[in-house]
């Protein structure tokens, strides 16, 4: 009976011994790390930026892509791409007059001279690479004769939309979402 009682308390101490060492004190328990601002982003490719000073932003496109002034018109403001025409990216400026919902994508493609276009992913909150807020999405529509699909960012500055489309149509040089997602993402307002 003794020894009974003897292993009893014995094993009270232990479980009490063993719950002081498992809880360290508040003093040195972790602090979750403070919040830091997005780390300059490294690109997969060499780069040449574009600037347009009238609507404040810049992005970053492969630099042995070329300017397509023959896209540009409308709200399409500069496009770039390869020599032989896809993949390429282009950027629009719109009147920031409505949510970016995906009836926006489809009547600001439409009011750009495509048709049957389609939102191919729900538009999402996104982070460019300098940090400021986004929205993103994929899509497809017709130019001309030409299927068109590709990747999209859009962020709202001063009352106006400003939107990064890298496109390529998948016949002729198929989608690369990781590549079309970097270009878009190197949109700065800043």
């Amino acid at each position: 009976m003794v020894m009974l009682l003897v292993l009893g308390l014995a094993l009270v101490a232990c479980k009490s011994k063993s719950a002081e060492t498992v809880t360290p004190p508040a003093a040195q328990q972790a602090t979750p790390p403070a919040a830091t601002p997005p780390a300059a982003q490294q690109l997969t490719y060499t780069a040449k930026t574009y600037t347009n000073s009238e609507y404040g932003f810049s992005i970053q496109y492969p630099k042995d892509w070329v300017a397509r002034p023959e896209i540009v018109n409308g709200t399409l403001i500069a496009a770039f791409g390869v020599p032989g025409f896809v993949p390429g990216v282009s950027l629009s400026v719109r009147d920031a007059d409505a949510p970016m919902t995906a009836d926006w994508v489809v009547a600001a493609n439409t009011a750009e001279g495509n048709t049957d276009v389609k939102v191919t992913s729900p538009p999402a909150e996104t982070t460019l690479f300098d940090g400021t807020p986004a929205i993103q999405y994929t899509s497809s529509f017709m130019s001309g004769q030409y299927a068109i699909v590709s990747f999209a960012t859009s962020t709202d500055k001063n009352g106006k939309r400003i939107r990064a489309t890298v496109w390529t149509i998948d016949a002729f040089s198929p989608y690369d979402e990781a590549l079309f997602s970097e270009i878009a993402h190197t949109l700065s307002v800043k």
